[in-house]
């Protein structure tokens, strides 16, 4: 856990690591709300209002919830679903923060205790790939190819794994760090 801090002292504590989270975290929550239909287009005008909160934690799908309201401004809808939201803002605050480790390991070796600076990515590759286990299968059934209805059905197994793929990753590195 001291390790897991450090690490985290580390990629925070730097202003440019803190804004490339902030924006790997937001750019991957709205692809995802995107792909999964929680943000869609077709909007008109301005509406907000939020008349079903209690179906918060209604399941729609496995990892998936159903929206307790309607944002639309312009051309863009989001039903929004607060769990949704959290859910696609962790797995992206995960991969930011694994992108960022990843980088810094590259750049700067001699902080994370690598023996050379090709090892930092390979540090982010498995960020990368866990980050797009979520998103792929989406962007599969979003083009209509026909593996889709294959990858389908293990889409939703995908988002835990992700997140222990992402969280064994920052680990591995905060252990090789102290």
């Amino acid at each position: 856990m001291k390790a897991m801090l450090a690490l985290s002292a580390i990629l925070l504590g730097r202003p440019g690591s803190r804004a490339v989270i902030g924006l790997v975290a937001v750019g991957y929550a709205l692809l995802y709300l995107w792909l999964t239909g929680d943000i869609a287009g077709g909007g008109s005008g301005a509406h907000v209002s939020f008349p079903a909160w209690e179906r918060v934690f209604e399941w729609r799908a496995p990892f998936q919830f159903e929206p307790v309201g309607l944002l639309a401004l312009g051309p863009l809808m989001w039903t929004f679903s607060p769990v949704n939201a959290f859910l696609a803002l962790a797995v992206g605050a995960l991969v930011g923060l694994n992108v960022t480790a990843g980088w810094l390991a590259w750049r700067m070796p001699q902080t994370c205790r690598v023996r050379s600076a090709g090892v930092g990515l390979f540090a982010a590759v498995p960020a990368l790939l866990a980050g797009g286990a979520c998103c792929a299968p989406l962007v599969l059934i979003w083009l209509g190819l026909p593996i889709a209805g294959a990858v389908a059905s293990i889409a939703p197994l995908l988002i835990p794994v992700a997140i222990a793929l992402l969280l064994a990753g920052l680990w591995g590195l905060a252990r090789s760090r102290v």
